[in-house]
């Protein structure tokens, strides 16, 4: 069975650990990104060493833009499953220095940028009766989120709340959905981070998860047909 992995920000970070992840599993795996080529050419270059079908593409996942889900790779797979990891760069601050803008940004890529890339593979995955969808969040939305997280942690929440709803709606249909809430990850987003913010938000923190080891946990609760995955959040 053809099993092809969407990736969204899927060349850096967590999403890059997620791709390498899968695909040396045996999936084929389309790593979305939205500007760093370099990032990019890197993955490729990854891939390629593991012999894996593949690719980074381009693609903006608040784009309408129908040409990734067209790829033969799309439309040709047995199984279908979406990893949604993009998350918009922010600087934390107060809440009462932020401007509407910056929480309309976050929501964008965490909650519009879900929907864009659900809707068109929605109608592959229910014809099909499988697939998966599975929401990237982060521990920060079970307790006391770290000060000056406002934009972020209401776009998780947001992304939450479509994750349960999707669950209610499609589970019965045959597709899976969950998401996963790592701990603090030392990824390229907090490694610009002034030093003393990252120590402060590690110490929030309830855990303090590696990226490769929530990519490899990502992949056991994708393969697994035994959690439950109406809507599940599962911390990692």
């Amino acid at each position: 069975m053809k099993q092809t992995v969407i990736v969204t920000g899927g060349t850096k970070g967590l999403g890059r650990e997620i791709s390498l992840a899968f695909a040396r599993a045996g999936r084929t795996v389309v790593a979305l990104y939205s500007s760093d080529e370099i990032a990019a050419q890197r993955l490729n270059a990854e891939l390629e060493a593991l012999k894996a079908p593949g690719a980074a593409v381009r693609h903006d996942v608040r784009s309408s833009d129908s040409a990734v889900w067209s790829r033969p790779e799309v439309q040709g797979a047995d199984d279908l499953a979406l990893i949604h990891n993009a998350c918009a760069s922010f600087e934390p601050a107060p809440m009462h220095q932020l401007n509407w803008s910056d929480f309309e940004t976050s929501l964008s890529v965490a909650v519009q940028g879900a929907w864009s890339c659900v809707q068109p593979l929605l109608r592959l995955m229910v014809k099909k009766k499988r697939g998966a969808i599975v929401n990237i969040l982060t521990s920060a939305i079970a307790g006391t989120p770290p000060k000056g997280f406002a934009a972020y942690v209401v776009a998780k929440h947001a992304l939450r709340g479509m994750t349960i709803a999707l669950g209610a709606e499609f589970s019965a249909r045959g597709v899976r959905v969950f998401s996963v809430s790592p701990g603090y990850m030392d990824t390229p987003l907090t490694q610009g981070w002034d030093v003393r913010l990252r120590e402060t938000v590690r110490a929030k923190s309830p855990r303090l998860t590696a990226p490769s080891v929530a990519a490899r946990r990502i992949l056991e609760l994708v393969t697994s047909s035994e959690i439950p995955a109406a809507g599940e959040d599962y911390p990692i």
